[in-house]
């Protein structure tokens, strides 16, 4: 066997040494390779032997003659044979790859899928031999979109075998890594370079051990295929990605923008939650460790690892990976190749990682992380630069995150929390803010902290020294930290918030936040703040006890109270004692009252106001004090004894600070007033230290350190004498007729001592403990006198202080004397004289008789109210009136006084002052029942009211009975808005405060009556007060009174029955001031109609007064009047009542608060933030019927609805999760679009707001980088088929514009998600760029001319509008998201564009959008390049210069990838364009799209040149020189301006054009025959070649009349005939040399003036040149000698020509040079005989003739004689010529020109003829006379010369 194959090898060798040519030696290596190399797999070694020496001849002979092709098909089918020994395939794929060396790429390319087929099975060493094999043949590697779908299992198998896309993946890989400039110095190990991502081995690889050499172009061509292979079908995103970021950091820049396209547009599905794909990311950023050094692989590169970081810093996955994790953030911050981008992005992946990762996962190396962290913020120290500041800020950050992610972390090492708030005091202000951030981060992991955990003190110690700094980053983090770790009731907490008050911090933030944690507030699980809105329960608050316990036991540091600067009490700064007692006061006051006072934003206010005038409220506190002291819990009593030591030590006036006295006083009084005696008995011992601050400088101080003084010195254990005494005292203080007092005593003193005075005769009365009459009256007298005066500041405080007092005094006894008046003197002079001395204001008091009634009181009381400006003057007044008549009885003609007064209260028109008549009213109805009576009884026990009378109570209701109906008859019905209104707010108050009389019970209906008609009036005010009433009336009547209320008040709502039109009369007062601003029309009405029809659709009509509770907008009701009404306290059961109506009533009040009428939308508001305590939990729960319900809203008959309806949807999507806002999204742009075109204006004004709200969430939903590519595509294809069918074409403008700014919104940040509907989208934006063009360009396009604009000016404009709008913008997002599918369905939408596109912007639109294709998809556009280009070909003919420039271009760029099939195609439709077209617009479109076409694919072009030059060259020559230009400009792009080309394809040149020369254009027969002119001069002798085809032409083309530029024509066919002389010597060829002439001569001949000029210059060319080899002198003489003669000025009167003569005398000149070039005598022998006739036409046109003729005859004589025979010339006719040269020229001194002429000639004769001697005398004389005259010395000495030679 093994003899038979040496045989066959020796036979095969033998063959192989016979082959002579490299042809026979090709057949038979493709014949017999593949056989031998099986023979390697023989067992015999004979065989294997004989088989390498076989292939050593191959070798030899083949491996370096390129041109033998080997047997490429079957040596790759014996590759891939997997039967085939692993020996045979090394041989084999040696000579495969010597076969691709050989082969095109384009034939690699197609075996492509065979190499890579099963490529996981190969060696190493095939792999790598195969890949090299490949990458060149990659960028021409093609294969349809669909053909590539299947194709990854159908063709490559990679399905089947996953580890074949993992090597070639993994070799693409290192390829793209590969630089060579990237290499870092020598290793230490072996001296090699590193690359960075490489291991040797994949250098190796790469470079096929050293034998592969990559240069840059090289490299880079092979990138671009890989990444041309890597962007197909064939492999899923997550296996591209890596490839995809190395590419991204090549230092090509054609890779990386590959690359970066690439990334944007198919990496969308890449699953970075997939372990491997995160690993193999990690992996190329770290390196590997081996233990082979040559398997190890190098980290990446700095740029590549930014990149990966971008992508981890997406994964979860990532983030939990924590081991690698760790390696790349210590890298990213410590490595060597670090820089501060890197760590910027390491310290971004950081953050990630701790708020991603599992706590789990990162818990074992967070220690470690820490401190890193720690180490690297310490090593950095001062930094500058925003980069390092944010980097080291970053590291804060980090560590903040991992301690919240890893709690243990922080719990154990409390130093982590110190060095933090430490760094705030230490680091630059820039990086401050981050250490702000990372503590805030960690807030949550010392939330809640046990007592007994190790770190409790420690961090209660940090946030305490803190707050105490004078830093304000430490004291505003201190105060967060005291906020958001403790709860409120933390009395540890507040006294950090109360530290924080200091004034050594102005920082307004460290305020807030101060304030914020001494306001009531609940903590969410996330550790913040509730909003304070939200109502917090008594049971948060800190106890009382331990608050001031705490304050009592614990100082701030001395260095805290000295930096503060102010006056220390018991310890702390003065600011913060007086924020300590404002504090502990409110606990004190809400522990005192956990159900009264509801505990809200409003609370400190309630507290205030609650103390002043509710009285539930101060009894509570009454009760609690009483407890607290007497209860016998000696914790309660020890917190009161501390507090009252709290205040005790704020009243020191020493302090002189207004807002801490205040303050102290009023908790004392507080104490003093509502505690039991016993309290106030404790100070008793120290009245003269309050004595001394009745007389403080403060008003604040003295009205309250008056009532305590009057509580305390009036006390059982006081003496009555002693009481007496201080009584005088403060009289003589207070007294006017004392000279000291009217001089000396300050008013400040005065207003004390009038306010003690009242307090301690009241205080007595209460106690019944009897005082002198005497002193009483004194101190009654000494108060009346202050009711007069000038008004003025002084005035108007004391006498309001006497208003109080009497107040004070006359409800515990009548004042003055009994009879009703003061008795007078029977004796007018007594009266006199008594007047006179009251007047001066002596001893009229000492006169028991003169003493003032109390009638004279009221009167006095009365007419302050009427005289003085100063409210609380009169509110005083009144009050004092009402409790005057307590003690009198009813039958009084005071009580009738003060009736009477309090009527005339109403004329005053101010709300407060009415507000106080309502209370004196319930004053005067009910005396000491009245509850505005409660604030008053600050002493226990009374016996005064013990004691009182009752039997004068029914008296006194009958008589109020009267007045309630007066007031419901007259005043509530009056035309006058102001007596209504007084008339509403006393019965609201009769009613409030009387609300347990048997009175009011029996009035309820007539209340109802009169508030039912109020609620009607315009004043809003009024109604307010109305609703607030028939609230009130509603709660205390019973069941019956109940029903029938109902039924009135839903009939006055809804059908108007009790509410009648006010009578008019002359009086009526028809609109207030600043009314007609508003609605006159009954408008005002609306909140109410609203609430019934609130309450109706709940079919609960009675909770319409609940909702008049609610509704409590006015700021009066949170001030001190409006707390008396206790109106929070309704509203808290109102609340409780409305609760289970709430899923119905949440979605009406939503839409309500958003309601068009202020007072409307403001009740609304007040009820929701009534009922909801957390309006986001509220709203998110329910969501859907509010969202239904706005929906329907906005589609509502009612303009309010609707416009309501907009502004709630504008509120309701905010921030909205998508999968909520989903099911709306089409409703809800259906809804909007509709209103945004609505009838009103308002409603349209709303529903742009709610459009731009609902843009801003639709695009931030439709952004892949916020949502999932999933939840991205269902807005997509909710929302663009909406703004593209109903918005976009929209008849409404408005409408339009914002589906627009929609969809450019979206198109901007769509990206991949746009993808499905790109076709459409470019469609739609390209047909408004038209559609949606400014209605001003219209206007002009038809009023250019009025305007003086031009309408190529116009269309420019428009043209530069289009390219700068949004729309295009749009377009141009979208060509990103065009792939092969997407294309195959535009195409067609712009081919009909191109087609039946209107208007100049859509189609220059479309034009730069095909653009941007080319540019951009180039290899996604080329299949339909040849389609648009066939459309493009009709556009091109656009009437529009513009269009059809933009068109133009968009040709030029589809060109460079369309097929050369469909560009000739193109260039013969603008040939045909060209010359068939009679249109100057057709011309000009075939220029303008061949000038773009050569511009923008000169390549493609230059390809078909044999199609495209003879066009251009063509239209070089049109006469038009605007086209020409045009033309010029494509021959410039084609050949950079060189005539090589006219050369090369003259032929096709020639072919195209001679059929033009007969056309019936004549314009076209010229431009043709001016392009065969300029081929013919521009030639040269190459041109002669084709004299064959260009001779006929032109013969033919000269047959022709003459015609502009036909001596264009002429000169190119002598020239013609010059360069192809050779042509005239062959044999029957036409026209011959005669008839050249007799055509020339014919063509002198013509009568064009102006033609037969330049016609006789190419005569004597042509003369010059054959006048040696043709008798043309025969021919011509005889007319070119009339030329010679004829004379110019006879011709020229004949001519109509202008110019005629100087035409004529060119003519004459050139006829004179002509017919001497074709004088030849020494050729023909006739020419000899004319001699004498030639020279005589010659020197006897010299005289007569112009200068330039002149010089032309004697060029011609010169040329003459040189030619002439000597024989043929005689001695006269060279004397002739000497006379002639003599008199004529040598003498013409002006003309230089003539003079040198005239020396040539001479030089020619005395060259040419023999002289006689006589001729040489003549001729020696002539010269030396001349050279005297002659002024140039050249001519001198020529003459000189000229003598001397005569001499020879």
């Amino acid at each position: 066997m093994s003899s038979n194959e040496l045989q066959l090898l020796e036979n095969v060798e033998l063959k192989l040494a016979m082959c002579n040519t490299d042809a026979q030696l090709e057949r038979c290596i493709n014949l017999f390779l593949a056989p031998v190399l099986l023979k390697l797999a023989s067992p015999h070694e004979q065989v294997r032997r004989k088989v390498m020496e076989v292939l050593s001849h191959i070798n030899r002979r083949a491996k370096l003659n390129k041109s033998i092709k080997l047997p490429f098909d079957a040596l790759l089918q014996q590759f891939m044979d997997e039967k085939i020994s692993a020996m045979v395939k090394n041989f084999t794929i040696i000579y495969l790859e010597m076969c691709v060396d050989r082969m095109a790429v384009d034939e690699t390319a197609q075996h492509i899928s065979s190499f890579l087929k099963g490529i996981s099975r190969r060696p190493e060493s095939q792999r790598v031999t195969i890949f090299h094999m490949i990458l060149p043949a990659l960028q021409k590697w093609s294969m349809s979109t669909e053909e590539q779908k299947g194709a990854r299992e159908g063709v490559f198998g990679f399905d089947s075998r996953p580890e074949d896309p993992a090597i070639v993946l993994r070799f693409f890989l290192d390829f793209m890594l590969y630089q060579p400039s990237s290499a870092n110095s020598a290793s230490a190990e072996q001296g090699s370079p590193v690359y960075p991502g490489l291991s040797q081995t994949a250098v190796n690889n790469i470079t096929n051990k050293g034998k592969v050499s990559w240069s840059h172009q090289r490299l880079t061509s092979a990138k671009l295929g890989v990444l041309k292979f890597v962007l197909s079908h064939i492999f899923t995103d997550d296996e591209r990605l890596n490839i995809l970021i190395a590419g991204a950091c090549d230092a090509n820049h054609e890779v990386v923008s590959t690359s970066e396209d690439g990334l944007r547009r198919w990496t969308g599905n890449v699953d970075l939650e997939k372990p491997q794909s995160i690993r193999a990311l990690y992996t190329m950023y770290l390196g590997t460790k081996s233990n082979n050094a040559d398997d190890k692989r190098a980290p990446a590169n700095t740029a590549v690892k930014v990149r990966i970081l971008n992508y981890l810093s997406k994964s979860i996955a990532a983030a939990n990976m924590a081991a690698y994790m760790v390696q790349v953030v210590f890298d990213g911050i410590y490595g060597e190749t670090s820089n501060l981008k890197l760590r910027r992005s390491t310290m971004s992946f950081l953050q990630w990682v701790a708020r991603m990762s599992e706590a789990k996962n990162i818990a074992p190396i967070a220690p470690v992380m820490i401190s890193g962290l720690l180490k690297y913020i310490d090593q950095t120290g001062v930094v500058s630069g925003h980069d390092a500041e944010s980097i080291k800020g970053y590291a804060y950050i980090g560590v903040g995150l991992i301690c919240r992610k890893v709690t243990s972390v922080a719990l154990k090492d409390v130093n982590i929390l110190r060095q933090f708030f430490e760094s705030l005091g230490t680091e630059q202000p820039a990086v401050r803010t981050y250490v702000q951030d990372a503590l805030s981060s960690i807030i949550e992991v010392y939330k809640n902290l046990p007592e007994d955990s190790p770190v409790y003190r420690d961090v209660q110690e940090i946030i305490l020294e803190s707050v105490q700094k004078s830093n304000s980053y430490s004291r505003y983090m201190a105060l967060k930290y005291a906020n958001a770790v403790y709860p409120f009731s933390s009395v540890f907490a507040r006294y950090v918030c109360l530290l924080g008050t200091a004034a050594t911090v102005t920082k307004l933030e460290v305020k807030e936040e101060a304030t914020r944690g001494l306001h009531p507030f609940l903590q969410v699980e996330s550790g913040a703040l509730t909003t304070t809105a939200d109502i917090v329960p008594s049971s948060a608050l800190p106890r009382f006890h331990d608050l001031v316990v705490y304050l009592t036991e614990n100082r701030p540091s001395d260095q805290y109270t000295y930096d503060s600067k102010s006056p220390v009490i018991q310890g702390y700064p003065l600011e913060v004692y007086s924020e300590i007692l404002r504090f502990a006061r409110m606990i004190l006051v809400l522990e005192a009252n956990p159900s009264t006072i509801l505990i809200d934003d409003y609370a400190e206010t309630k507290v205030d106001n609650g103390m002043s005038d509710d009285p539930v409220v101060m009894d509570n506190f009454k009760s609690f004090l009483t407890d607290s002291w007497l209860g016998g819990d000696l914790e309660k009593r020890r917190a009161l004894e501390l507090w009252l030591k709290f205040v005790e030590s704020s009243l020191d006036q020493n302090l002189k600070d207004p807002i801490l006295l205040s303050t102290g006083s009023k908790c004392l009084l507080e104490a003093v007033s509502l505690g039991p005696p016993a309290i106030a008995s404790a100070f008793q011992g120290r009245l003269d230290f309050f004595k001394a601050l009745i007389f403080s400088k403060k008003q604040e101080a003295r009205d309250t350190m008056s009532r305590i003084f009057g509580i305390i010195a009036t006390d059982p254990s006081v003496p009555q004498d002693q009481i007496e005494e201080l009584l005088n005292e403060l009289v003589g203080v207070a007294d006017k007729n004392t000279q000291a007092n009217r001089n000396a005593t300050a008013p400040e003193k005065v207003h004390g001592a009038l306010l003690t005075i009242g307090y301690l005769i009241s205080r007595c009365n209460y106690r019944t403990r009897p005082l002198s009459n005497a002193i009483v009256r004194q101190s009654i007298g000494c108060l009346a006198l202050y009711l007069e005066g000038a008004p003025g500041t002084i005035f108007n405080m004391q006498a309001s202080a006497a208003c109080h007092s009497l107040a004070e005094i006359g409800r515990t006894q009548q004042l003055g004397s009994s009879s009703e008046k003061r008795k007078r003197s029977d004796d007018p002079a007594k009266e006199s004289t008594a007047t006179a001395m009251e007047v001066d204001g002596e001893a009229a008091s000492n006169d028991s008789n003169e003493q003032l009634s109390s009638h004279d009181l009221a009167e006095k009381l009365s007419c302050l109210i009427k005289t003085s400006k100063e409210p609380k003057v009169q509110e005083q007044a009144i009050l004092a009136l009402g409790q005057l008549s307590i003690p009198l009885t009813s039958e009084s003609t005071v009580t009738s006084l003060v009736v009477d007064s309090l009527y005339a209260t109403a004329d005053t028109k101010q709300v407060e002052l009415y507000f106080a008549g309502g209370e004196a009213w319930s004053v005067v109805a009910f005396g000491w029942d009245s509850q505005a009576m409660q604030k008053h009884k600050d002493i226990d026990n009374m016996p005064l009211i013990q004691n009182l009378d009752h039997s004068d109570d029914v008296n006194r209701n009958k008589q109020f009975q009267s007045v309630i109906e007066k007031i419901a008859r007259v005043y509530v019905v009056s035309d006058r808005s102001w007596y209504r209104k007084a008339s509403c707010i006393w019965l609201l108050s009769i009613l409030k405060f009387g609300k347990d009389q048997p009175l009011i019970q029996t009035n309820l209906n007539v209340l109802h009556a009169a508030f039912s008609r109020l609620i009607a009036d315009r004043d809003d005010f009024t109604q307010e007060v109305a609703s607030k009433g028939l609230g009130l009336v509603y709660e205390y009547g019973d069941a019956k009174i109940k029903e029938d209320m109902l039924y009135s008040l839903v009939g006055t709502f809804t059908e108007g029955r009790t509410i009648q039109a006010q009578s008019v009369t002359d009086n009526t007062v028809l609109f207030e001031e600043g009314a007609l601003g508003t609605t006159p029309d009954g408008n005002s009405i609306t909140t109410y109609k609203e609430l019934c029809s609130l309450a109706s659709e709940l079919n609960q009509p009675d909770l319409i007064y609940k909702f008049m509770s609610l509704a409590n907008h006015n700021a009066m009701w949170t001030s001190r009047r409006g707390a008396a009404f206790g109106f929070q306290n309704l509203m808290s059961l109102a609340e409780k009542e409305l609760e289970p109506y709430l899923p119905r009533l949440v979605p009406k009040l939503y839409r309500y608060q958003f309601d068009p009428n202020g007072q409307v939308n403001q009740t609304m508001k007040t009820i929701w933030r009534s009922l909801v305590k957390d309006n986001q939990k509220t709203v998110d729960k329910y969501f859907d019927l509010i969202m239904d319900d706005v929906l329907a809203g906005l589609g509502n008959r009612q303009w309010r609805v609707r416009e309501a309806s907009c502004s709630a949807v504008t509120d309701l999507v905010q921030g909205r999760q998508l999968a909520q806002i989903e099911p709306y999204l089409e409703r809800l742009w259906k809804m909007c679009f509709r209103a945004l075109d609505d009838i009103k204006e308002s409603v349209r004004r709303a529903a742009t707001q709610t459009c731009k709200q609902l843009t801003k969430l639709t695009v931030h939903y439709c952004d892949p980088t916020v949502v999932s590519s999933s939840d991205g595509a269902k807005v997509m294809n909710i929302v663009m088929p909406f703004l593209l069918e109903k918005g976009i074409v929209s008849d409404a403008e408005d409408v339009r514009k914002f589906s627009l700014d929609a969809l450019l919104r979206i198109c901007k940040t769509g990206a991949s998600l746009l993808k499905s509907f790109v076709p459409e989208i470019v469609d739609t934006l390209l047909q408004s760029l038209s559609s949606m063009e400014p209605q001003a360009m219209n206007y002009l396009t038809f009023h250019a001319d009025k305007y003086n604009i031009t309408q190529e000016q116009l269309d420019t404009a428009r043209l530069s509008g289009a390219k700068n709008s949004p729309m295009m913008e749009g377009v141009e997002h979208c060509v990103n998201q065009i792939d092969d599918d997407v294309m195959k369905e535009l195409v067609p939408r712009v081919i009909n564009i191109i087609k039946k596109g209107t208007g100049l912007p859509t189609k220059a639109g479309c034009a730069r959008f095909i653009v941007n294709l080319v540019m951009n998809r180039r290899s996604t556009f080329e299949p339909y390049a040849d389609t648009l280009l066939k459309a493009l070909s009709g556009a091109i003919r656009s009437k529009n210069p513009v269009i059809r420039k933009a068109f133009a271009t968009s040709t030029g760029y589809v060109c460079q990838v369309a097929t050369f099939d469909r560009i000739c195609s193109l260039v013969r439709h603008l040939k045909k364009l060209y010359i068939e077209d009679t249109d100057e617009d057709a011309h000009a479109a075939s220029a303008l799209t061949a000038a773009d076409m050569t511009r923008f694919a000169t390549d493609r072009m230059n390809a078909v040149a044999s199609e495209i030059v003879p066009l251009i060259y063509l239209g070089e020559h049109d006469p038009d020189e605007g086209i020409k230009k045009v033309w010029a400009s494509a021959w410039e792009n084609l050949t950079s301006g060189t005539r090589s080309l006219v050369t090369i394809h003259a032929d096709e040149i020639i072919d195209f054009v001679q059929p033009l020369l007969s056309s019936s254009s004549w314009a076209t027969k010229q431009t043709a025959a001016l392009a065969i002119a300029d081929m013919c001069k521009t030639g040269g002798k190459a041109i002669g070649k084709h004299a064959d085809k260009l001779m006929p032409v032109m013969v033919s083309t000269l047959a022709t009349r003459s015609w502009a530029g036909k001596e264009h024509v002429l000169e190119a066919f002598v020239q013609l005939c010059v360069s192809a002389q050779s042509y005239f010597e062959a044999p029957n060829k036409e026209p011959t040399l005669h008839e050249v002439v007799k055509i020339i001569v014919r063509e002198c001949k013509r009568k064009n003036r102006t033609y037969q000029r330049h016609a006789l210059v190419s005569f004597k060319v042509f003369a010059d040149t054959f006048s040696e080899k043709v008798d043309i002198l025969k021919q011509a003489q005889d007319f070119l000698t009339d030329l010679c003669e004829i004379d110019e000025d006879e011709a020229a009167e004949d001519d109509d020509n202008d110019n005629a003569k100087p035409l004529l005398l060119m003519i004459k000149a050139n006829a004179f040079k002509t017919i001497v070039a074709s004088f030849r005598p020494r050729n023909f022998a006739d020419h000899a005989n004319q001699t004498e006739k030639i020279c005589q036409t010659l020197i006897g046109n010299i005289e007569g003739n112009v200068w330039n003729v002149q010089l032309a005859i004697l060029e011609s004589l010169k040329l003459f004689f040189e030619r002439v025979d000597p024989q043929k010339v005689t001695d006269r006719l060279i004397d002739r010529v000497l006379e002639i040269c003599n008199a004529q020229c040598l003498c013409d001194l002006k003309y230089s020109a003539i003079r040198t002429a005239t020396v040539d000639v001479l030089d020619a004769v005395v060259e040419s003829c023999k002289l006689s001697v006589d001729l040489k005398s003549k001729l020696r004389a002539m010269a030396t006379s001349n050279i005297q005259k002659e002024p140039l010395a050249v001519l001198k000495e020529r003459l000189n010369s000229l003598t001397k030679s005569l001499d020879r």
